[in-house]
């Protein structure tokens, strides 16, 4: 299986927003041994990434902010639900991430990666 390919017979659900695709086939590409309940929290991460983006698009068209109860301008609640389905679907994939020697930086996990899938 090359990076970022899936069987034939298994199609990701298809209102999937394109970085909830990214994220679930990110998932795959370090962690091919998935199954079970890792794979469904992989999933789960991937679907909670496509609601996010589709709330962000919500508050966008709103302009992020609405009118509260008393008439003032408050935050779009689409911009809060957005950043709480990012922030869960993070600790999921925090979750699912292989253990390392030692704490890395996000730019020491990118090297990582990339040396992982251009070294084939």
């Amino acid at each position: 299986m090359t990076p970022t390919s899936l069987p034939d017979d298994w199609l990701l659900p298809p209102d999937w927003t394109d970085s909830a695709r990214d994220v679930f086939l990110g998932g795959i590409d370090e962690r091919p041994d998935l199954a079970g309940a890792e794979l469904a929290s992989l999933e789960h991460a991937a679907a909670l990434t496509s609601s996010a983006d589709r709330l962000d698009g919500v508050a966008r068209d709103a302009g992020i902010v609405a009118t509260g109860s008393t008439g003032q301008v408050v935050l779009h609640p689409a911009v809060t639900e957005a950043r709480l389905a990012r922030a869960s679907a993070s600790t999921i994939l925090a979750r699912l991430v292989t253990p390392t020697a030692g704490p890395q930086t996000a730019s020491q996990r990118g090297r990582a990666a990339a040396r992982a899938r251009y070294s084939r």
